[in-house]
């Protein structure tokens, strides 16, 4: 877990694995022994509401999803809702923890989506999406997994760039953040961890 000091506050990113269960205790564990005055998600406004109102109805995955779910499942036990944001949510409650979305709400990403990923590479998607049961991962751990995964499925320029903004929104909610409280936690999809950190020490962002 890094910590980072911004304006007389502390920012720890503790980076987590999506869907792996065995992270969601790393989360709350986290949480109980930090004490943060405010934990901040990797999600959208509206997938937090999603996810307050979720009454383990099964969800269903697409091609690209199954195949994330069937890698991962090597190093554990995998469920969606992710357990990282559960247990997080479930916490805050217990412990009267505000919760914040850092993450770009719906329309946000949809307006950028549309203008970043041409319909080449939408084509070059779906060709892949029905082909990705052929592809070999790395395996060596969760986390090789996991950014492997990420480099294969999201490399195309236009997503590329996409997940750039959405790294670079994330940092500017954290930096905002610490304007309000003094010790933030901030709970990041592993891909995505590390460049929201360097935005996050950017004085221009």
């Amino acid at each position: 877990m890094q910590e980072i000091e911004l304006n007389g506050s502390k920012v720890f990113v503790l980076p987590v694995i999506k869907g792996l269960v065995s992270d969601g205790e790393k989360v709350r564990t986290a949480i109980v022994d930090a004490r943060p005055d405010a934990v901040g998600m990797s999600i959208s406004r509206e997938e937090l509401e999603g996810l307050r109102t979720y009454q383990g109805e099964e969800i269903e995955l697409s091609d690209l999803e199954e195949a994330y779910k069937a890698g991962l499942s090597e190093f554990g036990e995998v469920q969606l809702p992710p357990p990282c944001y559960l247990e997080a949510l479930k916490a805050c409650d217990e412990l009267g923890i505000p919760i914040i979305p850092l993450d770009m709400n719906e329309e946000l990403f949809s307006d950028r989506y549309c203008e970043l990923i041409g319909s080449l590479e939408l084509m070059k998607e779906s060709f892949f999406s029905h082909r990705i049961a052929r592809k070999r991962f790395d395996l060596e751990s969760a986390g090789t997994f996991v950014l492997d995964y990420d480099r294969k499925v999201n490399g195309g320029r236009g997503i590329s760039a996409l997940n750039a903004e959405r790294e670079e929104h994330m940092a500017s909610v954290l930096r905002s953040l610490t304007e309000g409280h003094r010790c933030i936690l901030a709970i990041i999809e592993l891909e995505r961890a590390n460049s929201v950190s360097i935005f996050m020490e950017k004085e221009d962002i």
